[in-house]
């Protein structure tokens, strides 16, 4: 499925693990170039061919590849697309280009994180010195009438970035925001391991809400209208999380104990809507798991 959400961006769903409405990028569409935020999985790929074609593009034609950050559901296919198209240019956060050139490590961490299930996400293959380099915060980008901001924004990861399209005023968040689906009432807070930072992830927040936007568009996900209490309530939501993580690792749960008491209190708020989601369990899992190791560290 690919919609257009504003005058230059088109909405591409990524069909991430054969799931729809999970896993979005963003093409942008200027008059000289076009550039792509995000790439989900790799194993994705062919989805997003055939969604380029949908609006008539082809991969040789999106000059700029922009992931927000390394997660392989925000980058997975960046080095495919540029081993298909390379003239393209992954544009990222300083610090996350040499993990793209040699992703032995990002690799790696996958694996410890999601064990066998990793080989669903796809190959990760290494991306060419020239084909890559790292964005200065809010250094700007034009596609001919279309101009790109790219902002800093850790805290999730520390190698995220947000993408702002000026003339449409829309604000593309990566994992800086929470996690709602269309098919969800809930909003789940985006703390993964192995190096989610709150007090970076409230500093992003800050940040985010001073920029004048119409649209917020989150990978996990689409679109929805700015509203001036938008980045209030994510903060609200985040503070929430780190208190009731804490909560109960002052009571003595475990992991799982921690994942199943949360699972039973949305269950009960939304009478059994949510344990019908597919990807809930994983999502709340990764959370829990990456607030535990920040509160831990923190002490």
């Amino acid at each position: 499925m690919v919609r257009k959400v504003s005058d230059h961006i088109y909405l591409i769903d990524t069909v991430a693990l054969g799931l729809e409405e999970f896993v979005a990028a963003y093409l942008i569409t200027g008059s000289s170039e076009n550039a792509l935020v995000d790439t989900g999985y790799a194993s994705s790929l062919s989805n997003i061919v055939e969604e380029l074609r949908q609006v008539g593009l082809r991969l040789h034609e999106i000059k700029y590849i922009i992931p927000t950050h390394l997660h392989l559901d925000h980058s997975g296919a960046a080095s495919h697309i540029i081993k298909n198209s390379s003239k393209s240019l992954i544009l990222c956060h300083p610090r996350a280009v040499k993990h793209f050139i040699d992703p032995s490590r990002l690799i790696a961490s996958v694996r410890e994180i999601y064990g066998e299930s990793a080989a669903l996400f796809g190959e990760v293959i290494p991306v060419p010195l020239e084909n890559i380099r790292g964005v200065h915060e809010y250094e700007k980008l034009e596609l001919g009438d279309v101009t790109l901001r790219f902002i800093h924004a850790p805290g999730h990861a520390p190698h995220q970035i947000v993408v702002y399209v000026e003339e449409d005023q829309a604000l593309i968040t990566g994992d800086a925001v929470s996690i709602q689906y269309p098919s969800s009432p809930v909003k789940i807070p985006t703390t993964p391991p192995p190096s989610y930072n709150h007090a970076e992830t409230l500093e992003t927040l800050e940040k985010l809400s001073k920029i004048s936007s119409k649209i917020i568009l989150r990978p996990h996900f689409g679109e929805t209208p700015y509203t001036l209490n938008y980045f209030k309530e994510e903060v609200e939501i985040l503070q929430n999380w780190r208190d009731r993580i804490r909560a109960f690792i002052e009571q003595g749960l475990t992991l799982d104990e921690i994942i199943e008491s949360l699972l039973e209190e949305y269950d009960q708020r939304y009478r059994g809507l949510l344990r019908t989601l597919p990807s809930l369990h994983t999502t709340v899992r990764l959370s829990v798991l990456g607030m535990m190791k920040y509160l831990e560290e923190e002490r």
